[in-house]
């Protein structure tokens, strides 16, 4: 059954809602007006009026029909899509992850690829008929990338003494890859749908502290202008702001929200 809001701005559905910057979105979403469709691999810890949860695997790309057809079970107006979810190695959970590009595993590189990639092209690309043009208003299509999409990782930030017990840290290969890639797909959605009623963009988060070591987090400052790293909550404006009529002439731009570490 398909739900009945009144008064917002539309449905919008967020990959990755359980995680750090997907469960930051949920409130200001709905303060702003919207109706969520939260997808993810992980159960929500609370739930929301307005918030439509579906359980899914964004890695089985085979079965997105199944998504789509939960999907318009309960959009009543889509008209937007935020491609959120990724898989990523995190300095605050293990440091197992962080090895030499000698150590590279196919698996899962496919796997992150798979999900950091292809599912946001597929998503979209499963999902266009479903979007609702009704009201000649653009629809949205944003996509998360990294600054590891538009710059190189530095692995200096990563070797931290606590830890080099186990030898030297480096960021896998398969993220910032797979990111800057994902900001190439933007580029290309965007030309294509942008005659279609679709404006298509990417936002490019810098670090995000999330119980973070302390040493990790003055190895990153040092190397940001603003010399420090970003709070979850910071980054809910610039998707308003993607979603809402102010980004209606952009086309295909990646909005970088780094604090100024991929300009030196």
């Amino acid at each position: 059954m398909k739900s009945n809001h009144q008064n917002n701005r539309g449905t919008v559905v967020l990959t990755g809602a359980c995680g750090l910057l997907g469960s930051a979105l949920l409130e200001p979403l709905l303060e702003d007006g919207w109706h969520i469709i939260a997808v993810d691999l992980l159960k929500p810890e609370q739930s929301y009026k307005n918030v439509d949860f579906i359980q899914f695997d964004l890695s089985e790309v085979k079965k997105y029909d199944q998504l789509v057809a939960r999907i318009n079970a309960l959009a009543s107006n889509l008209k937007a899509l935020i491609n959120n979810a990724g898989v990523n190695a995190h300095v605050e959970k293990s440091f197992k992850d962080f090895s030499k590009f000698e150590n590279t595993n196919l698996e899962d590189w496919d796997y992150q690829m798979r999900v950091n990639l292809t599912a946001p092209v597929f998503l979209t690309k499963e999902l266009l008929s479903s979007f609702c043009h009704q009201d000649k208003k653009p629809c949205k299509v944003i996509n998360v990338t990294s600054m590891y999409g538009v710059v190189a990782p530095n692995h200096e930030i990563y070797s931290l003494n606590v830890e080099l017990k186990v030898g030297r840290h480096y960021k896998p290969i398969a993220y910032p890859v797979s990111k800057a890639a994902l900001d190439m797909a933007t580029r290309y959605l965007a030309t294509y749908l942008a005659t279609k009623g679709f404006n298509v963009n990417a936002i490019a988060p810098g670090g995000i502290e999330n119980k973070t070591q302390q040493e990790f987090i003055e190895n990153y400052s040092k190397l940001s202008p603003i010399k420090r790293m970003a709070n979850v909550s910071e980054m809910s404006e610039a998707f308003k702001f993607l979603l809402g009529p102010g980004s209606n002439y952009m086309c295909g731009h990646t909005l970088v929200v780094d604090g100024g570490w991929s300009v030196w």
